[in-house]
């Protein structure tokens, strides 16, 4: 008995040292400071563009601090952060060959006593073209009855502006949401669509298999520069009767999200006058479309090829590349159609919380706008006014600089409301 008391005691003082040694180690990773060296490449053709002014955002993803600098001439910032996980995103808009683009880059990495923050020097910079069509608002929260005891399911939309200075056409743009309904954690079905980090895995951005479209062949739907769209999945006029948030989506410049297929449902068809959409693809399941009350992602696209062309071989199950493709796992039912990224015109992500597994890449959107905003708030979300450009023009230009989280706002209410109107 006392030969194994002789080896248990230098066991446990063993382990009582580890723990020890744990703790401390542990106290050093989280508790600390260290300067970061942030730098920029410019390969090809951005080569000889100026490596000054690119925004630098440095976010803590565990406890939300955000640090914001510029780089230098030499494309250079530094940046004194606690210890810590994070995600940096490098941006700015600038003069390409004649043609106004983004440059962006982003990364994630540690910071600690140790070092590990090499990562960030040199991150390559790329450029993505200008949006057009541009997505203006979104309104997807919904909103209580008019007496408040109850949900209204109804009244979701979101508006298409043109915000170049050009005419542009509607003919053949679409509108989707990303296959994942919500913003969720870092489950499997999330996982393999992009990842659990910023990190592209596809080209593609997977889409709801109700696919729809604006129709025509090419130059039959023109939009002037600063004009609007409306498309809404309940083009009716909600009441005041039956909404806190009144408002008349039966209007002139009103398009439907609506298919034969969906009629018996509780969404209404278009009231008469009201031009739908055309509905290219219907192999989603359902007997309506919505927009998800909490997160969406929403993206405008125009295929390389004819709609029905694209996604006449459908969605073959096993097959990973495929332009229609079944989500994994537990989804295996639902297929997705999947959009090129080089093919989307805009994109918008609202996310809940900053451990969910992010649905749109860099290219589309470098971050998206995070929102604690309940269900039926009757909020909606519009994107901000860039008020130096609409001087210039002499009409309203909408902020776009490729980051969700720049670029768009809470409204108490949605600019459709009948109250907001009458302001």
């Amino acid at each position: 008995m006392k030969k194994i008391l002789y080896y248990l005691v230098p066991l446990a003082t063993a382990f009582l040292l580890c723990g020890c040694l744990k703790d401390m180690k542990d106290g050093e990773l989280l508790h600390g400071n260290r300067e970061v060296l942030i730098s920029i490449d410019l390969p090809g053709e951005l080569a000889s563009l100026d490596k000054s002014g690119f925004k630098v955002t440095m976010r803590n993803t565990k406890i939300g601090n955000t640090y914001t600098s510029e780089t230098d001439a030499k494309g250079e910032t530094r940046i004194d952060a606690e210890y810590g996980n994070y995600s940096v995103i490098i941006s700015k808009v600038a003069d390409v060959g004649g043609i106004s683009k983004f440059l962006h880059a982003t990364r994630d990495f540690v910071l600690n006593k140790d070092g590990q923050s090499a990562g960030t020097n040199n991150l390559e910079i790329k450029a993505t073209a200008r949006g057009t069509i541009i997505l203006k608002e979104v309104y997807f929260h919904k909103t209580k009855t008019a007496d408040g005891k109850a949900n209204y399911n109804y009244d979701q939309y979101f508006t298409l502006c043109n915000n170049s200075d050009d005419v542009q056409y509607l003919d053949g743009v679409g509108v989707g949401f990303h296959t994942s309904f919500n913003s969720g954690k870092s489950a499997v079905y999330n996982k393999f669509w992009l990842g659990s980090t910023s990190t592209e895995l596809r080209d593609s951005i997977p889409v709801n298999a109700f696919g729809f479209v604006f129709p025509g062949e090419g130059r039959e739907h023109p939009i002037q520069p600063g004009e609007e769209v409306v498309i809404a999945l309940s083009a009716v006029e909600h009441t005041a009767d039956q909404t806190s948030r009144p408002m008349n989506l039966a209007a002139d410049n009103v398009w439907a999200m609506y298919i034969d297929r969906f009629a018996g449902s509780a969404v209404k068809a278009p009231a008469a006058g009201v031009e739908r959409l055309e509905c290219f693809c219907e192999l989603a399941s359902g007997n309506s479309i919505v927009l998800s009350i909490s997160s969406p992602a929403i993206v405008v696209y125009r295929l390389p090829e004819d709609p029905y062309e694209y996604v006449k071989d459908g969605a073959i199950k096993g097959r990973p590349y495929g332009k229609v493709m079944y989500q994994p796992t537990k989804y295996q039912s639902m297929p997705s159609i999947m959009v090129p990224k080089e093919c989307i015109l805009d994109g918008v992500e609202f996310r809940s919380n900053d451990t969910h597994v992010p649905r749109l890449c860099s290219d589309i959107s470098l971050q998206p706008l995070f929102i604690t905003t309940a269900s039926y708030s009757g909020q909606s979300y519009i994107r901000k006014v860039d008020e130096s450009a609409s001087e210039i023009v002499g009409r309203t230009v909408y902020q776009d600089t490729n980051n969700s989280a720049d670029d768009w706002i809470p409204l108490d209410e949605p600019t459709l409301c009948t109250e907001y109107k009458n302001r």
